[in-house]
Parts: structure tokens; C-alpha cells; sequence
């Protein structure tokens, strides 16, 4: 049938009609908001939201009125209020144009707020949550909903649902909020791996696989569980499968057909490799249904562990199983349910592979945890790198004599030195050099995290006094160690161990040399690089092994085993106070305490120019 162009108009009317956005909402009696039906949900007694005068236009929202919510402290995280459908805010679909959602907030705590777009049936993508960054003032939030575009629950959406306070409260909470607007975001194109994820190569006997191709693979149920918050597609990286997550809030999957049990053949880790463009926290939770083979009768157990991705690079998650139960799980013999959630909770984007339980751990390219935190006093270094501290100028942290590639990478967001087919490295302070002997500087300390090294080698070098090298004869002298594999390692080096191994003057030190076997295969992280007066004292790294210390907590004394001759061992309190020094050289050695007070001591070993701290307790 032919149509008029009244007919066509009318039409177009209509379409236009249908995708009508009734925005911004600024909650002005002449504006969009104020005159809504919005419905509180989940909040105890749902008490209404008001439309009130602004209790604060000092600030960046100079509006007349906002919408005010009362979080109660007896509601749900997850209370919060939406408006009616179809009649409020309209008709419409997230694109391009409009996919960047602002809003003004005032809030007395941090906590998320979340924004959620709903379609005329009910269905929605998983609300998107960002925490408020200050308090007692207004606050633009930015909620990035870009990666809905195209989602079938962001086409034609007539409901908008505001979660004000997305947190567990001990009180009740006042929330105010204002001027939401529908901006365009700049155009991206997600990132995606360009490389599969590394190749297992522990032995297939050691493994019991999940998802994996050189593995033969348990049964899964599901991927992709029917309660999960997000979107589950099977890609391919280089030809390899990969599991892939996209708008992720929360994503199960489920094993019960059998149950997967870790302790026959005992199995110690749990594996994945992860990728990721933008997630800032990964969560993995594991859940034994202990023996019923579904949820809740028999008191299932579980625990959940939080990372920070590296984004854009494969993460290897490999994880102590006893971590998990040092979090609280009790029991591992019916593992029926993995648990994957993210943030931004409902617009992160993961990629997955390899799965899998092991009997034994993956050797690590990279720390997954940024060096330990210095907590000495500022007025006790001088620092040539180390994110607490007030830097000196260091002139190159990579010579143009040097043999190795140098980078400086992020390890948690926290920069790191990375040296990768190390032979020799030189860095230089002439500009100007260091005095290591004022103010009372007694220690070197690096902290170091190696996949591959199996001697690691500290030189310094002081020009004396000329400024260059060679002239006014040099002095200098190296050390070596035997370094932990795929752990930092915190190095707090006597600098009489330096003089002892013929160094005469530490004034005017110009240069740190490292270097490494196997040369020119090493990789080597490096960070917070200081002298300091007194040791560090860090309590959770070795270079020598003490197989065990008991009593401790002790009364009196304790004895040590170690695998090798302890040399020497110094005993420090809380404050970094030496209160004993003694020489040794034997495996096993009882130190006395008698005379110390009650509290906790810290032992320095040292063994062959190795060392270890070890936390002792004195009752």
C-alpha cells in the first residue's frame, strides 16, 4: 500500500516520540526529576525520597533543589529508588551520544553509587558503581556506560535506577543528588589481547584442569552460570580458546558433576591466567558445598581473594590453596563453584585461560605484589628510588655501558626497575655523588624479585673525589647473593660489608653496578633503593633458609635450625634499637632473651652474605 506523506510524517513522529530522552535531571519544579514517581526499594521501610532546597551551594551545584535518600542502616547495600517506567524518563537507547551518565553527589561517607538502565521488561545489564572520592560537599561523578553500547538491555530502556550508597552502613546515611546528564564519551575501541595466554608446562600428572589445552579437561556444567552478571563469549587469541567476560559485575561457574576434590591427589595451588583492559580489582572465590552436592543445607564453606591486574598483559594468578584457607575456607573435598567478579563492578572486560588446580606452583615472569612499603623515617635515608621518600638526582639507571634492557613498569601502580637479559647494568649519582658516610648511613638496601636468577651481584663504586672514573684511583667493591625465586627479596646490606670487602671510602659514591647469572638471561625487578642508618626490618622475605624457631613465642630463649652456618645475628626491638649482637657459625644456636621485656624483637641472620629477618615474640 502506498503511504501519503502525512502518514510518513505521523510516523516519524511517532518514532521520534518513542525514543524521547527526558534530560538532564536537575529536579527543578520546571526541569525533569522533581515531578517523577520514584519508588524506594530495599531500604527497611523504604521511606521516600524528597525534592529539597540544596543544603549546600558553596560548592561546585549551585541549584535550588535535589533529590535527597535515606540510606537506613537496617536496609540493603543495595537499596536505592527508580523511576517509574515509561512515563518518566522517557524512551531511549545508550549510544555513542549519550553514554557517559554524570551526576552531582553529596555524601557524608565513601561509598559507590551505582547507575542502572532498565527496558520495559525488566531486563538490565548489571548496575555500574564508582565510589565518591570526598565528603561533606558536592561531588561530579562520572559513570562511563560505554560498554552497554549495543547491548540488547541498553535498546530502548524507559527506567533509570539510582543506588545511592552501595555499602554495608553502621548508621544511617544521607545521600543528596543532582544534575544527572547523558553526555557523548570520546570513541574507543576495547582493547583485546593481541597474544594467547602463556602454555602450561607443569606435567599433566600434577594438574587437574578446568580449562586448558594441554590438559584433558574435567567436566564444567556451566560457564556461565543463570545467576551470573555478565556477558560469557568463547573467543579465540592466536587460534587458542579463551574464555571471555565483558560488562563483568559477577560471574559463576560450576563444577558439580563430579565436584572437583583437591586433596586426592593433593593439590596445592589454583592457577588462571587472566587479561584484562581496565579492571582495577579481580576477585576469584572458590565454594565447597561440603559433600551435598548443591548450596546452602550442609554448610558450605568458601573464601575469596582480591588481585590487582597488570592491565593490558597475561596475569598469572598462581595461588597457594592455603591462602584460601587462611581466608577462612574449611574444607576443599567438593569443590562445586568458581566465582569471578571484578571492578568497575558491571564495566570491567576479562579474558581467561588455563584453569587449573596443581600439585605444584608456575614459575612466575613477573610479581604479581609491588615491593614491601619502606617504613623508615625519611630523615634516616637517602634515597635513590623509593615512592616514600624525596629522591636524589640519579644521572641513568641504565648506562650506555650497561648489558641489559631496561624498563620502568607499573607492579600495583607502584613503579618498579625491570632488567630483562641482564648481564652487567651500571647506574650513576655524579650530579651530585653521595656521601654515604654522613648522616651515619650504615645499610644499603634494595628490594629485588627474580623469575630466573641464581646469583645476583651488588657493586658500588666511589670515584674519590674527582668526579669521573679512574683518575684519582677508584674504590670499589661487590657482593653477592643467592636470591629467592619469584619473591622480593629485601637486601639490607651491612655497608661495612663493603669496606670488609675492600671499599676505603664511601664519599663520594658515584655508581651502583648490578649484574647477575646466567648472564645475559636474567631478569631482574628492582626497587626502593636507599642507604638508610638502620635496617629495614622487613619480616616476609629471605635469602637463607632458618627451617625453624621455637619456642616463639618464648619466655627466655630460642633455638634456631637453619640449612646452613649462620655467621652473625643481630636482634633489634620495635623501634629499630639493637639490643644484642652476636657472632656465631653453627646450624643450630640457642639465643637467650632473659634479659629483654616483654614484646616483639626482630632477628637479623646473616650467612655467606645472605640475609634473613625473623619476627620473634617474647612473652
Amino acid at each position: 500500500m502506498r503511504k501519503t506523506i502525512t502518514q510518513i510524517f505521523v510516523g516519524l513522529l511517532s518514532i521520534g516520540s518513542l525514543y524521547a530522552q527526558n534530560a538532564p535531571i536537575d529536579f527543578e519544579p520546571e526541569g525533569n526529576g522533581a515531578e517523577w514517581t520514584w519508588t524506594v526499594f530495599e531500604n527497611d521501610i523504604n521511606p521516600a525520597v524528597e525534592i529539597v532546597a540544596n543544603p549546600d551551594q558553596s560548592g561546585i551545584n549551585t541549584s535550588s533543589t535535589v533529590m535527597k535518600f535515606t540510606a537506613l542502616q537496617e536496609g540493603e547495600p543495595y537499596a536505592g529508588t527508580e523511576s517509574e517506567h515509561g512515563s518518566d524518563i522517557g524512551t531511549f537507547s545508550i549510544t555513542e551520544s549519550n553514554s557517559v551518565i554524570k551526576l552531582m553527589v553529596w555524601k557524608s561517607t565513601i561509598s559507590d553509587i551505582g547507575i542502572k538502565l532498565v527496558t520495559p521488561s525488566s531486563a538490565a545489564d548489571p548496575e555500574i558503581k564508582v565510589a565518591n572520592t570526598l565528603i561533606n560537599q558536592w561531588e561530579e561523578i562520572t559513570i562511563d556506560y560505554s560498554s552497554r553500547i549495543g547491548s540488547p538491555n541498553a535498546t530502548g530502556v524507559d527506567q533509570i535506577v539510582i543506588f545511592p550508597d552501595f555499602t554495608e552502613r553502621d548508621q544511617d546515611n544521607i545521600i543528596y543528588i543532582d544534575n544527572i546528564t547523558f553526555s557523548e564519551g570520546e570513541e574507543t575501541t576495547e582493547e583485546e589481547p593481541m597474544t594467547a595466554a602463556p602454555t602450561p608446562t607443569l606435567a599433566p600428572e600434577d594438574v587437574v584442569s578446568l580449562f586448558s589445552d594441554p590438559y584433558t579437561d574435567v567436566n564444567v556444567d556451566t560457564w556461565n552460570t543463570g545467576w551470573s552478571a555478565a556477558n560469557y563469549e568463547e573467543v579465540l587469541i592466536e587460534s587458542n580458546p579463551t574464555k571471555k567476560y565483558s560488562i563483568l559485575n559477577f560471574n559463576g561457574i560450576e563444577i558439580t558433576n563430579p565436584s572437583i576434590d583437591v586433596t586426592t591427589p593433593q593439590m596445592n595451588n589454583f592457577h588462571m591466567d587472566i587479561w584484562t583492559p581496565n579492571s582495577t580489582e579481580f576477585r576469584v572465590k572458590l565454594v565447597d558445598f561440603k559433600g551435598d552436592g548443591y548450596q546452602g543445607t550442609n554448610g558450605d564453606t568458601e573464601a575469596e581473594l582480591s588481585f590487582v591486574l597488570t592491565p593490558n598483559a597475561w596475569n598469572s594468578l598462581d595461588i597457594p590453596l592455603s591462602d584460601f584457607m587462611n581466608a577462612g575456607m574449611t574444607a576443599m573435598t567438593d569443590i562445586n563453584q568458581l566465582v569471578i567478579s571484578s571492578d568497575p563492578a558491571g564495566a570491567s572486560t576479562v579474558y581467561m585461560d588455563n584453569v587449573y588446580f596443581s600439585s605444584e606452583s608456575t614459575p612466575q615472569d613477573e610479581p604479581m605484589t609491588a615491593a614491601p612499603t619502606p617504613t623508615l623515617a625519611p630523615e634516616n635515608v637517602i634515597s635513590l628510588f623509593s615512592d616514600p621518600y624525596t629522591d636524589v638526582n640519579v644521572d641513568t639507571w641504565n648506562t650506555d655501558w650497561s648489558a641489559a634492557n631496561y624498563e620502568e613498569v607499573l607492579i600495583e601502580g607502584n613503579p618498579t626497575k625491570k632488567y630483562s637479559a641482564l648481564n652487567f647494568n651500571g647506574t650513576e649519582t655524579t650530579s651530585p655523588s653521595i656521601d654515604a658516610s654522613s648522616p651515619g648511613m650504615m645499610y644499603f638496601h634494595m628490594d629485588i624479585w627474580t623469575p630466573n636468577s641464581t646469583e645476583f651481584r651488588v657493586k658500588l663504586v666511589d670515584f674519590n673525589g674527582d668526579g669521573y672514573q679512574g683518575s684519582n684511583g677508584d674504590t670499589e667493591a661487590e657482593l653477592s647473593f643467592t636470591p629467592s625465586i619469584g619473591e622480593w627479596v629485601s637486601l639490607d646490606i651491612p655497608l661495612s660489608e663493603f669496606t670488609d670487602a675492600g671499599m676505603t671510602a664511601m664519599t663520594d659514591i658515584n655508581q651502583l653496578v648490578i649484574s647477575s647469572d646466567p648472564a645475559g638471561t636474567s631478569t631482574v625487578f628492582i626497587d626502593n633503593v636507599y642507604f638508610a642508618t638502620e635496617p629495614s626490618l622487613a619480616i616476609d622475605t629471605k635469602l637463607t633458609m632458618i627451617t625453624s624457631v621455637y619456642p616463639n613465642p618464648s619466655t627466655s630463649t630460642w633455638n634456631f635450625s637453619a640449612e646452613q652456618p649462620i655467621d652473625h645475628i643481630e636482634i633489634f626491638d620495635i623501634t629499630g634499637k639493637k639490643v644484642l649482637s652476636t657472632q656465631l657459625g653453627d646450624k643450630q644456636f640457642t639465643i637467650s632473651g632473659s634479659h629483654l621485656r616483654s614484646g616483639v624483637y626482630f632477628a637479623k641472620l646473616k650467612s655467606n652474605q645472605s640475609f634473613q629477618t625473623i619476627k620473634l615474640i617474647k612473652n
